[in-house]
């Protein structure tokens, strides 16, 4: 393993548990960007790559292996293997976590279910989820904002968009954030894994009893979507159909809540983003783009690299673990002026790293960003937002950017 670029000090590191790092991961990151490109962590266990132009290059790279499920399990007892059988399914089946054909023939037949029509049913209910939802909200005022819409909202979205009863909903919600608790923990635990393999067999039990009814009687819900999904005489087969349904439930729940508690209280925080927003509503969709790419809400994806590789001078070996780094692309003044800044116009907007481009570009990208600028319109246009506190304690994650709690006072304008 090579040694990494000379320019840094030697002593120098990231810790992406370190609460300084959680609160601002972006001024080590832009550090490195100067300094070392792409640069070994120790504490990290891999390569951290910083730039933008390398960060999309990564993501495009086919000797980078997105099968990465063996993070989870690395010094995990047999008998804790024994116990995880679905948790090691879903890391073979779900296409975020495969390479090469199966990818190319799974994803392919994910984006025949997951098109137009299925963003269109969601903008024929969405409106009337987040009402209800800001309906809740105007009732109790001060509330703490992720247990009252974050928990709330996309799991409703989910839950409509699956054609599922309301009594499934905490279900959902529970399999979302077992699966991120134990993702994106600085140390995996037994305790964890075993928490997410019940999980999702508690949701794989509910799927395994509505994939059968939407095969005999198919309905315009997702599930029904999959299950007919076609490509010439091939479909998605009953294992790829389950464990991408719970990718989508990941997805579509835990992501989206972090980005709902972000972007509300970063433009509460604004008068000048509040304003605009009240001012003409339709530029929520461009604001939350713009919100995703800075702060963001995925600081990273990892890779490992499948045969040995050179990048920017540093020998990559294979087998090596890769931090391709969203955060760090996505303030990089290469490619954006002012990054720190939010330009709701911003005129390249597209180069954000927000849904992790190239071959394993995020499916749900339209459903996420749709229901963000939904809530964000309508919640500021019904209430004035306040933020009540000064100092939020960030999620300990090395995956997203987020709070572990957030309280707020809405109130009815």
């Amino acid at each position: 393993m090579s040694a990494s670029a000379a320019t840094i000090d030697a002593d120098f590191d990231v810790n992406f548990a370190d609460p300084a790092f959680l609160a601002d991961p972006w001024t080590p990151l832009t550090r490195l960007q100067e300094e070392a490109p792409v640069f070994f962590s120790r504490n990290q266990g891999g390569w951290v790559i910083s730039r933008h132009e390398d960060v999309r290059a990564c993501y495009a790279d086919r000797r980078l292996s997105a099968a990465r499920g063996d993070q989870f399990f690395r010094g995990m007892p047999p008998e804790i293997l024994a116990q995880t059988e679905a948790v090691r399914a879903f890391n073979r089946y779900n296409v975020n976590r495969m390479d090469g054909r199966d990818h190319t023939r799974v994803r392919a037949l994910l984006l025949r279910a997951f098109d137009a029509g299925a963003i269109r049913k969601v903008e024929q209910f969405i409106g009337e989820v987040v009402e209800d939802v800001l309906d809740e909200c105007g009732r109790l005022g001060k509330f703490e904002f992720l247990e009252t819409v974050s928990a709330v909202l996309p799991t409703r979205v989910m839950q409509r968009l699956f054609g599922l009863p309301d009594e499934y909903r905490p279900l959902l919600f529970n399999l979302a954030s077992q699966f991120t608790s134990a993702s994106s923990a600085a140390a995996v635990t037994p305790e964890l894994l075993i928490q997410l393999d019940k999980a999702i067999r508690a949701i794989n039990a509910v799927f395994d009893t509505f994939i059968p009814l939407r095969e005999k009687e198919p309905g315009d819900d997702l599930i029904s979507m999959m299950v007919h999904a076609r490509d010439g005489l091939n479909k998605l087969s009953h294992e790829e159909m389950l464990y991408n349904l719970v990718g989508l439930v990941v997805a579509g729940a835990e992501t989206t809540a972090h980005s709902l508690a972000t972007q509300t209280a970063r433009i509460a925080r604004d008068p000048a983003l509040t304003q605009r927003l009240r001012d003409d509503p339709d530029c929520a969709f461009a604001l939350t783009t713009e919100l995703l790419r800075y702060p963001g809400t995925v600081k990273c994806m990892t890779r490992y690299a499948a045969e040995d590789i050179e990048l920017r001078g540093q020998k990559i070996a294979k087998g090596d673990l890769i931090w391709i780094m969203n955060a760090g692309a996505n303030v990089d003044t290469r490619v954006f002026s002012d990054p720190f800044t939010t330009i709701i116009d911003r005129p390249n907007a597209r180069d954000s790293m927000a849904f992790g481009p190239g071959l394993h570009f995020c499916i749900g990208h339209l459903l996420a960003r749709t229901e963000l600028a939904e809530f964000l319109k309508r919640a500021f246009r019904r209430f004035d937002i306040a933020i009540l506190q000064d100092d939020v304690e960030m999620l300990s994650s090395y995956i997203f950017y987020g709070f572990r709690s957030l309280d707020v006072r809405f109130t009815a304008r």
